[in-house]
């Protein structure tokens, strides 16, 4: 006599998208993604139009050009009376070189010009004209990493000229100062960076 055949119990899948869809939720709520960290840069305000429409002249001196073309490599560009000069900088020694053109330590004439200006909270201070700039230019084959070294060197110079400016005045580390303090400090060596992409630079 032939045994008769069982039936398997059908399993019911009903239930198996919800399951699928929670799972779904639970990675996306616990899973951690790696997110590129934007650079502190606080903007200008805005100039009356009537003030934007007026040129400003600036000397060339009171300019640091920065060059960084498709290979990675930094140029200072240099302008005078005798024309243009470009300059290759290792990485390493851009942090310094910014550095000693925010303050022009030893008033070179190369370097910007020095003015006394009047400084909330303590006076008459010497300090870099406040026309000065920093110019940085990259080509648009520039390398991520390498417009990071750059960009973070630029802000290594800043804030140890803070720093030497803080202990300066206050005695204090520019982090240890309280915030009206901290605005002093930066209204003797304000940050002026610009920044713009190029496409054909000279390498």
């Amino acid at each position: 006599m032939a045994r008769s055949k069982r039936k398997v119990p059908a399993i019911n899948g009903s239930s198996t998208a919800d399951i699928a869809f929670i799972l779904l939720i639970f990675f996306l709520i616990t899973t951690s993604m790696d997110t590129d960290k934007g650079l502190k840069r606080r903007l200008p305000p805005l100039s009356p139009k009537e003030e934007q429409q007026n040129d400003i002249e600036i000397n060339n001196r009171n300019v640091l050009q920065l060059l960084v073309n498709r290979n990675d490599q930094i140029a200072v560009l240099r302008t005078s009376s005798a024309g243009e000069s470009i300059s290759m900088i290792p990485l390493q020694e851009l942090k310094d070189h910014v550095k000693e053109f925010i303050v022009n330590p030893a008033n070179s004439e190369n370097l910007p010009e020095k003015e006394v200006r009047e400084i909330p909270g303590l006076g008459n201070v010497e300090t870099t004209t406040s026309s000065y700039a920093i110019s940085l230019k990259s080509e648009v084959e520039t390398s991520y990493q390498m417009y990071i070294n750059v960009q973070n060197e630029l802000l290594k110079a800043y804030n140890e000229v803070w720093n030497e400016t803080a202990l300066k005045h206050f005695s204090r580390c520019y982090d240890d100062l309280p915030a009206a303090q901290q605005k002093m400090v930066v209204d003797i060596y304000p940050m002026h960076i610009s920044e713009m992409p190029l496409s054909d630079l000279k390498h």
